[in-house]
């Protein structure tokens, strides 16, 4: 099995199966085929901290594309905790797994994070959502209530 090595921002290190990365990101894939000869991808935009957990995903998801995930019948579930445990971790740390998942060009993580943030924002109101991902207001009274009214269909 073909190794390859990413570098992230800061530096750190990380060895995965080609075929498994190459499954997951597209930027990566497409790199690997231009048969370019690097010794080491670099991730500019990705930490360390962030490339660890991303790699995490990876092999779960990628590694085996036709082994257990597909063929154990509790095999789903199982993924779907995993998927539910892996984005249950703080607002910082989700919005750089969905900025890294945005770089690498990995639809499956980025649909993953993207839920995950819609599920915070579903049943809120504008307020609670401001405070929630302390967005500060910076329209007058009166711009506020024309983007209202211009967009009336989003906050009925």
């Amino acid at each position: 099995m073909k190794m390859v090595r990413l570098r992230s921002s800061d530096g750190e290190e990380f060895e995965v199966a080609e075929e498994t990365i190459g499954a997951a990101s597209v930027m990566i894939k497409g790199m690997l085929e231009d048969d370019v000869a690097v010794d080491v991808i670099p991730l500019p935009n990705v930490t360390g901290r962030i490339l660890s957990r991303i790699l995490d995903y990876v092999n779960r998801h990628f590694s085996d594309p036709v082994g257990v995930t597909s063929s154990c019948p509790g095999a789903d579930d199982t993924l779907r905790r995993f998927d539910d445990s892996f984005v249950h971790v703080d607002q910082d740390t989700l919005f750089d797994l969905l900025l890294a998942a945005n770089f690498l060009d990995m639809q499956s993580l980025l649909d993953l994070t993207c839920k995950a943030v819609a599920d915070q924002i579903s049943g809120r109101n504008l307020e609670e959502i401001r405070k929630k991902f302390n967005i500060v207001n910076d329209y007058t009274k009166d711009e506020e209530q024309e983007v209202r009214r211009e967009n009336s269909w989003a906050f009925n």
